[in-house]
C-alpha cells in the first residue's frame, strides 16, 4: 500500500512539474490551474502514506528513506502554502520538481526499514527542524533562481513570454528573504540537538568532522545573507547568489549525513 502511494505521488508531482514549466513558456489559461491539481493530488497521497507510516513505526522517518521522502512532503507542503497565500504558480516549476527528485532518491535507498532514527526526543527535534530548514532553504533557492532569470529577461528587454508568467522582482526578492529567515532558526536548531540527542544518547558518531563542517558552513552563509540582507540593505542579484551558494551547501550536507 505504501509503496502504491509512493509511486502515485511521483507521478502526481512528475504531473504538475511537466505542466508548470509548460505554463511558463506556452500561453494557456488552465495549464497552472492543471498544474496545482495535480501537486495538490501527489500531496494528498504523500499525507495518507505519511500518516501510514508514522502510525506504523511512531515516527515518519523511521530510516533513511523516510526522512528523504518527509523532505520531499515538507517542499510540497510549503509551496502549496506559497500558492495560497501569495499566487505564485511560477514557483512551482521549480519546486514540484525537487520534489520529484526527493521521491526519486528514496528508491536509491534499500526498502527495507532499519533501526529506528528518532529513537530519542532531542533526535527527533533534531530530524524535523533539519528537514524543515532545508524544505525552506529549497524554496527560497526557487526564489533566487527566478530572480535571477527576471532580471536577466528584464535587463535584455524580453518581456514577452516566460517573462509575463514570473512574479515581480521585488515580490520573490521578499518571499527568498522571508522563507531564508525563517529556516535559518530551524537550521541552528537543528545543528544544537543534533549534536546534543547524539552526546546524551552515546550513539555512534554522526556528525563527522566534514559533516560538521558542511553544517556550520551553510550555517554561515545563510547568517551573513541575513546579516548583509538586514543590516546593509543587501538586495538582488548578490544576495540572491548567495541564497544559491547557500542551497547547494544545504544539499552537500543532505548527502554528507549518515541516516544509518
Amino acid at each position: 500500500m505504501t509503496s502504491t502511494l509512493l509511486g502515485a505521488s511521483l507521478v502526481a508531482y512528475f504531473t504538475a512539474s511537466v505542466l508548470y514549466l509548460a505554463n511558463l513558456h506556452i500561453k494557456h489559461r488552465h495549464l497552472a490551474a492543471y498544474g496545482t491539481a495535480a501537486a495538490g493530488v501527489g500531496f494528498a497521497l504523500q499525507t495518507t502514506r505519511l500518516v501510514l507510516q508514522t502510525l506504523t513505526h511512531a515516527t515518519p522517518f523511521a530510516n533513511a528513506p523516510e526522512a528523504i521522502f518527509f523532505l520531499s512532503w515538507a517542499i510540497a507542503a510549503l509551496y502549496l502554502v506559497i500558492l495560497v497565500w501569495f499566487r505564485l504558480p511560477a514557483v512551482g516549476a521549480l519546486a514540484m520538481p525537487l520534489s520529484v527528485i526527493a521521491l526519486a532518491l528514496v528508491y536509491r535507498f534499500p526498502v527495507a526499514p532499519g533501526e529506528p532514527l528518532a529513537s530519542g526526543g532531542w533526535i527527533r527535534i533534531h530530524i524535523v527542524a533539519i528537514v524543515g530548514s532545508f524544505a525552506l532553504f529549497a524554496l527560497a533557492f526557487c526564489c533566487a533562481v527566478f530572480y535571477l532569470v527576471q532580471n536577466k529577461l528584464l535587463k535584455s528587454k524580453r518581456i514577452r513570454g516566460m517573462f509575463r508568467r514570473l512574479p515581480p522582482l521585488e515580490t520573490i526578492d521578499a518571499l527568498g528573504h522571508t522563507l531564508a529567515a525563517i529556516g535559518f532558526p530551524l537550521l541552528t536548531l537543528g545543528i544544537a540537538t543534533g549534536i546534543v540527542g547524539v552526546e546524551m544518547a552515546k550513539l555512534q558518531m554522526q556528525l563527522s568532522g566534514l559533516k560538521l563542517f558542511a553544517a556550520g558552513l551553510t550555517w554561515g552563509v545563510y547568517a551573513v545573507y541575513l546579516l548583509a540582507h538586514s543590516l546593509s540593505g543587501w538586495r538582488g542579484k548578490r544576495a540572491n547568489w548567495i541564497l544559491i551558494i547557500g542551497a547547494l551547501l544545504t544539499a552537500l550536507t543532505t548527502a554528507l549525513h549518515s541516516f544509518a
